[in-house]
């Protein structure tokens, strides 16, 4: 599955949530977050925390199963392959009914593509789905072709990322309106175990039962509140107090001081994620690899793993987590050097020239000091936390840090914008290897690209690995892309958490999945005791 890299994806943003308790019957689950969804529109989407949600309200072809790889029938009950592998036909089920009682059908599969690959739509994650796939066709309302331009190893995992929406409503408005009409977020028509029957922008939303559900033995739970409260402090005493349900992500200190507690469970679990600091390049002080080592070498991660994440995480070392097939393990994480840090600050021609604590170094002409400020969101804790410990670090650099957090909407608007020095925030990785979201010189100015990272050869072996159907021979490159991006140092790869969420004693917790696909992944299933 591929997750929306723009995301910056709140891992450890804890989108904690939490919520009323009005429901008489007491089949509902309380779950609380910190920050909102962005829309009901999956194509305008660019929230991780959106998309968990929207994952229970509409339908995809498939589930993707946890080891990654491999996918069961959803609204697609079978589907078979050409000869060649250059084509997939799939076959619908007939009793899958959109919200408004109209039938999902193959013509919704096929709109729903031109949706995805719409330049006017810009939806964020179009760039492999254009590249990729020649078309989408319904033959008829239970069967859909799906043509592609050559045969790679990521075939069902890109037409399973196309979202499938309403045709009968989308089309309504054009594309080109889409991002000016908020229709489709005040009259969500879905098609998943759940629907969207109240949202309170910044407050509430509240799901029920879908009556038309083909699976007429699911969901277990009647309904799911989610309350938005921005105050992380408040949600954690709501947890504790029993006010809530479930918790995504729960700081590590929080979790080793109530282990005991008998109201609450925590679930432990890998993550497909990092944390990472990126310096952005249009800024000067950051375009020398020889200084982003230095940042690397200049941060103790190590104390920041075992001080602030009570030893919740493993080092990071490249895009790829360790628990992923595609990462080098023979790459090393950069370790806590000050005294190389400043061998390399010094090739690099920073000084302290006028003895004032301060390096500086004559760029285009000007005496610049080695000062900038670090941006992360408001929201999460362990962030601010860090920041203030890589302040402190690069501090006896020479290098004076400042901090700025902001709400996360605002934090999103000035990654988008590519308006900061530094950036504190973290990825949850695509299950599907590709860096071109991310690295790719081309992803500078329309994806991900935030610290508008440029390397020729990078971007040739990464397309090069990102089609390549033989996965032994795409690891070998793979690992090659890594050493390049380890050199390089676009980022300070910081650590992979391991994701600590927490669910109350109301909860049975034999019935909960939760892993890197989302925490959410297999809420249909939940039980209450």
């Amino acid at each position: 599955m591929r997750i929306n890299h723009l995301l910056l994806f709140l891992i450890l943003t804890l989108s904690l949530f939490t919520g009323c308790r009005r429901e008489p019957k007491q089949n509902y689950i309380v779950i609380g977050s910190t920050i909102d969804i962005d829309s009901f529109n999956p194509y305008l989407s660019t929230s991780l925390f959106t998309q968990d949600l929207l994952d229970r309200v509409y339908l995809r072809l498939a589930i993707e199963q946890e080891d990654y790889r491999t996918f069961k029938p959803l609204l697609a009950k079978r589907w078979e392959w050409s000869k060649d592998s250059m084509q997939i036909t799939f076959y619908l089920r007939n009793d899958v009914f959109w919200t408004d009682g109209v039938k999902t059908t193959a013509y919704d599969v096929e709109f729903s593509f031109k949706c995805a690959v719409s330049p006017e739509v810009a939806w964020l994650n179009a760039e492999d789905i254009v590249r990729n796939i020649e078309y989408v066709k319904a033959i008829n309302e239970t069967t859909l072709v799906v043509k592609y331009r050559y045969v790679y190893p990521y075939q069902l995992t890109d037409i399973n990322d196309v979202w499938i929406i309403p045709k009968h409503i989308y089309e309504k408005i054009p594309f080109s309106e889409w991002r000016r009409n908020g229709y489709f977020d005040e009259k969500p028509v879905t098609n998943g175990p759940y629907k969207v029957v109240r949202w309170e922008r910044g407050q509430l939303i509240e799901l029920v039962k879908n009556e038309k559900y083909f699976d007429r033995n699911y969901p277990k739970i009647d309904r799911v509140f989610v309350k938005i409260v921005p105050n992380e402090a408040n949600l954690i005493l709501q947890f504790l107090n029993g006010e809530i349900d479930v918790l995504p992500s729960i700081p590590p200190s929080v979790a080793e001081k109530y282990e005991n507690n008998p109201n609450i469970k925590f679930i432990r679990y890998p993550f497909l994620a990092y944390e990472y600091i990126g310096w952005n390049q249009k800024n000067p002080i950051f375009a020398d690899k020889k200084v982003r080592q230095a940042l690397s070498y200049g941060i103790n991660v190590d104390e920041i793993i075992k001080v602030i994440l009570k030893g919740n995480a493993v080092r990071s070392t490249s895009p790829f987590p360790s628990i992923f097939w595609a990462h080098n393990d023979k790459l090393k994480p950069y370790p806590y050097d000050p005294k190389k840090a400043l061998e390399l600050l010094y090739e690099a021609g920073w000084r302290d020239s006028d003895h004032d604590g301060i390096l500086d170094k004559i760029i285009n002409g000007r005496k610049i000091d080695f000062k900038f400020t670090l941006i992360t969101n408001a929201e999460n804790q362990t962030r601010k936390e860090i920041a203030t410990a890589v302040q402190n670090d690069l501090s006896k650099l020479g290098i004076r840090m400042e901090i700025q957090v902001y709400e996360f909407n605002t934090f999103m608007r000035h990654i988008l914008t590519r308006n900061f020095d530094a950036v504190l925030s973290g990825w949850r990785v695509a299950t599907k290897p590709d860096l071109t979201t991310i690295f790719h010189s081309e992803a500078i100015n329309s994806g991900h690209n935030i610290v508008s990272y440029s390397n020729p050869y990078f971007d040739k072996l990464n397309d090069s690995a990102a089609v390549m159907n033989n996965l032994n021979n795409a690891k070998i490159l793979w690992d090659k892309i890594q050493e390049i991006i380890y050199e390089d140092q676009p980022y300070t790869f910081l650590y992979e958490p391991v994701r600590i969420s927490g669910i109350s004693k109301r909860i049975k917790p034999e019935t909960v999945r939760m892993n890197s696909i989302s925490f959410l992944y297999n809420l249909h299933e939940w039980e209450l005791k």
